[in-house]
């Protein structure tokens, strides 16, 4: 993981960031997965696992950790990004070519919450769903990505999906989404 975190009590920060660490290394309790398991299931016929929310997990238990104690920090693990913060961040998250992960087509501005992107590079689909928790971002990107763009749009707000043909999103992203690529 790593993280940027900002607040006036650099010792207190410190600290925390510190405990952060040493959470990384224990495996956490997915409590809230079961019930959102339960809705995914019924919306998606996806069946969700608490494997598949490792990061999620991680990040939001560092969320816990660091709520009291940062002004604003930025987390992030792999493709999933979470932010902690009493105002809106405004943040560009890339959006990749599918194919190519080096290849940013879009960007879609991260204000809160959690941003995870799960990608099949064999069927050059991306799927990025935007939710106010790690662990809700991460299970809805994997369920979404199976499905292909149209169905993974239909599903959820919150959601970009890019192909091999283009870049599309959810009503609720209009005006957050920037694209390179048409």
């Amino acid at each position: 993981m790593s993280a940027a975190a900002w607040g006036a009590d650099t010792t207190r920060l410190g600290r925390a960031l510190d405990a952060v660490r040493d959470t990384l290394d224990r495996p956490g309790h997915v409590a809230a997965v079961d019930s959102l398991r339960g809705e995914i299931r019924r919306r998606t016929g996806v069946t969700v696992t608490a494997e598949d929310v490792t990061d999620g997990d991680a990040l939001d238990r560092a969320t816990r950790i660091l709520s009291g104690v940062v002004d604003s920090a930025l987390l992030n693990i792999g493709t999933q990004f979470t932010w902690i913060g009493v105002r809106e961040t405004g943040r560009p998250v890339g959006i990749a070519d599918p194919a190519n992960s080096l290849t940013t087509w879009a960007t879609v501005e991260m204000r809160s919450g959690s941003v995870s992107t799960t990608t099949d590079p064999e069927k050059q689909t991306s799927v990025t769903v935007l939710a106010p928790s790690g662990v809700v971002a991460e299970a809805w990107s994997t369920a979404l990505l199976g499905l292909g763009c149209d169905r993974a749009l239909a599903l959820s707000a919150g959601v970009v999906c890019a192909d091999s043909v283009r870049v599309r999103w959810t009503p609720d992203l209009e005006g957050r989404v920037v694209l390179f690529r048409p």
